[in-house]
């Protein structure tokens, strides 16, 4: 039995008394994400739901001092909610909703980001994380992200901060 994440292999012992060993699976891209320096927006990749906590990084680039950019790939039915959130936090103007965006764009984005940022709620594996790793990019995420947790170290990988403090993400950011 394989799981695609420690995350996910702790769940089945917990819940189902079975071990699994972890084969992580390599982005479907392999070998084609590259560097293009680091830009100036944050880039997110993602579905637009509760669970995929985009808000929190709206929230955060409200308090940004910095001339940092928000760029938000993904599809989803929080759309209208985050784009209004990005209005009531004086953000809106920094961040920029692209929908859905081809995987040969997807490459582009990575490889001109600053960062990515990525903090669902108790992630399996965290796909994005692997994307933007391969393209030499550090990962912004939260301490209860799951899988994501794996392979960002805090200060060394990406930065880790609290779910519930989108101060300390926009600190992280600038």
């Amino acid at each position: 039995v394989y799981a695609i994440s420690q995350n996910v292999a702790g769940r089945l012992s917990k819940f189902n008394q079975v071990q699994a060993d972890v084969l992580y699976p390599p982005p479907s891209m392999d070998g084609r994400f590259y560097n293009d320096g680091y830009g100036d927006y944050i880039l997110s990749v993602s579905r637009l739901n509760l669970l995929k906590r985009v808000d929190h990084l709206i929230r955060a680039m409200g308090m940004v001092k910095t001339a940092v950019r928000c760029r938000i790939a993904g599809r989803g039915p929080d759309l209208e909610a985050l784009q209004q959130l990005a209005r009531q936090v004086g953000a809106a103007d920094r961040i920029d909703f692209m929908g859905f965006v081809a995987n040969e764009d997807l490459l582009g984005l990575y490889a001109s980001s600053l960062a990515l940022y990525y903090a669902p709620l108790d992630e399996d594996y965290g796909l994005a994380t692997i994307e933007a790793m391969k393209s030499q990019k550090p990962v912004l995420t939260t301490s209860d992200s799951g899988g994501v947790l794996e392979f960002v170290k805090d200060g060394v990988t990406g930065f880790v901060t609290p779910p519930t403090d989108p101060g300390a993400l926009a600190q992280r950011i600038d």
